[in-house]
């Protein structure tokens, strides 16, 4: 007991995880705790901040990051302007479906900060994040069982039936907006409808006076394809990037930062994860196999769309 008091007290200590997700289904989304609950959290979670910068990142020799703050116990309280009250309910479903998700200890509301209105305490998850160093480093063999790991805890929550209606409603898992740097304003929905979705999608989409009109009806073209096809709605992550995956030895051990995520087309994961990535990148071939090959013409489209409102969405 010694030992293990000593432990959870060092910097880096991180609590274990489950590597294969057990639920066939989505787990019920648990009641949010009462507000004057979350209220007296935030308070306490303020107190934590001050003592993460004043204190325990000096004693450990430690950057102290402003959004992400490390505490004893391994333990980590993010404060971040993109954290809702979501993001917390979403790591709590995809906890008890036993994904690598950190545990939610609890969250506190700020509505003194309307722009960060959510705090969360969760615990400390191994491994490191997934970058291209670390990938060109692993066995041919553990780069299989990293994909084959992804793909089943991607399957997984795409596979979750929406207690929203109808069944074509994009939403968030509460079955209210979703926030996304993806999208206009951040925030779009809930949808009935994924024409509705799209029609928010390109409301700033504008032509670039830079650009010729031969250019601009070729963007929409492509943008309208897209549009005119219909699409599953799944359950989604909706920022599925290297930096929100951590691995160790050859495995997923966590999958991180949730507050995007909802029910959207079902090529939303893909051409989200693909956003920055030009064709033949580590990262680009490792979605592609996650895809099976599919969604290539929706990323076309995706990309068209993105360059048509690239002003006004700072976030792609």
């Amino acid at each position: 007991m010694l030992g293990l008091s000593l432990a959870i007290r060092k910097y880096d200590y991180t609590w274990s995880y489950k590597p294969v997700p057990q639920a066939t289904s989505v787990p019920p989304t648990p009641r949010p705790t009462p507000y004057l609950v979350r209220r007296f959290w935030g308070y306490v979670h303020k107190l934590l901040v001050k003592f993460s910068y004043h204190y325990y990142c000096r004693w450990n020799g430690k950057q102290f990051l402003g959004q992400i703050h490390q505490l004893p116990f391994g333990l980590i309280l993010k404060w971040s302007d993109g954290t809702r009250l979501e993001e917390a309910l979403t790591m709590q479903v995809a906890r008890a479906a036993d994904l690598p998700v950190p545990r939610v200890i609890c969250y506190g509301e700020h509505p003194d900060t309307p722009h960060a209105p959510v705090s969360i305490l969760m615990t400390r998850m191994p491994g490191q994040v997934l970058f291209e160093e670390l990938w060109d480093w692993y066995l041919p063999e553990q780069k299989a069982t990293i994909i084959s790991e992804l793909k089943i805890y991607l399957d997984a929550i795409r596979s979750w039936p929406s207690p929203w209606l109808p069944p074509t409603r994009i939403c968030a898992i509460s079955g209210g907006s979703i926030r996304s740097i993806r999208v206009p304003n951040k925030q779009v929905g809930p949808c009935q409808e994924e024409k509705d979705f799209n029609k928010h999608l390109l409301e700033p989409a504008w032509r670039n006076p830079n650009r010729s009109l031969e250019w601009y009806n070729k963007q929409t073209a492509q943008a309208a394809e897209l549009h005119s096809k219909s699409h599953r709605i799944v359950f989604t992550h909706g920022d599925l990037t290297p930096w929100n995956i951590l691995v160790h030895e050859g495995h997923v051990t966590a999958i991180l930062d949730w507050e995007a995520a909802g029910w959207y087309p079902e090529y939303w994961e893909f051409t989200t994860a693909w956003r920055y990535t030009p064709t033949g990148n580590w990262w680009y071939e490792i979605v592609k196999e996650l895809t099976g090959g599919r969604y290539l013409e929706e990323r076309v489209g995706d990309l068209a769309v993105r360059t048509l409102t690239s002003d006004a969405i700072t976030g792609w």
